[in-house]
C-alpha cells in the first residue's frame, strides 16, 4: 500500500529530469504531519515534504554524472558562443559601418550575416536536441534509482505520502508545512551512503 502512495512523488521525479528549470521549494519547506489514525483504512502513517530541486546538487551521483556532461558538451558551448558573436559583429558593423560602404558590400554583408544566422539557428537546435537526449541518457538511470529508494526509505519510516515541496507549492498544494516534515536532507544524506558515487 505504501508502495502506491510513495509513487505520487516519483511520477513527479520522472518529470524533474529538465534540462535546467526545477520548480523553487516553498519558502517555508516541509509538509504535513503525522496522519489521523484511521484504524483499519490504510490511513496510518506520517507524511513528508521533499525537495527534488536539491537532487541535482545534493546527490552525488547525479552531480557527477551532470558535470561529466556539462564537460562533455562545454566544446559545442563555445561554438555556439563563438557563431553568435560572429553574426552580433556583422550585424553591429552593418549598423555602423553600412552607410560608409557601397551598396554591394553592404548587401554582401547583410547575406553574410542573414547565412550565419541560419546557421547558428540549425546548431542551436541540434545542440539543444542532443543536450536533452543525453540528458535523459545520463541522469534518468539515477533519477529511476533515486525513485526505488524513496520507496524503500518511505516504508522504512512509516511515511504514506510524499509531496514533492516545488510542484505542491505551483499547483496551491502546499499551504503549510512544519519544517520538521521535510526529509530532503536526510534522505539525500542516505541515498549517497547507499548509493556513493563512483
Amino acid at each position: 500500500m505504501m508502495k502506491h502512495l510513495c509513487a505520487v512523488v516519483l511520477a513527479v521525479l520522472a518529470t524533474s529530469v529538465a534540462w535546467s528549470q526545477t520548480p523553487t521549494p516553498p519558502a517555508t519547506p516541509a509538509a504535513g504531519a503525522a496522519a489521523p489514525k484511521a484504524s483499519g483504512t490504510g490511513a496510518e502513517g506520517k507524511v513528508a515534504y521533499i525537495d527534488t530541486a536539491q537532487f541535482r546538487t545534493g546527490i552525488d551521483e547525479l552531480r557527477l554524472r551532470l558535470d561529466t556532461l556539462n564537460a562533455e558538451f562545454e566544446p559545442k558551448k563555445k561554438e555556439i558562443q563563438a557563431l553568435e558573436e560572429e553574426v552580433n559583429n556583422l550585424k553591429n558593423k552593418i549598423q555602423t559601418q553600412g552607410s560608409t560602404v557601397s551598396v554591394q558590400v553592404r548587401n554582401q554583408w547583410v547575406e553574410e550575416a542573414t547565412e550565419k544566422e541560419k546557421t547558428l539557428k540549425r546548431r542551436a537546435e541540434d545542440y539543444e536536441a542532443l543536450g536533452q537526449k543525453r540528458l535523459g541518457e545520463v541522469s534518468q538511470p539515477v533519477y529511476e534509482k533515486v525513485g526505488r529508494f524513496l520507496e524503500q526509505y518511505c516504508q522504512a519510516r512509516g511515511i504514506v505520502l510524499v509531496l514533492e515541496g516545488g510542484a505542491a507549492q505551483q499547483a496551491g498544494v502546499l499551504i503549510f508545512a512544519s519544517p520538521n516534515t521535510n526529509v530532503t536532507e536526510d534522505f539525500i544524506k542516505e541515498y549517497n551512503k547507499a548509493n556513493p558515487a563512483k
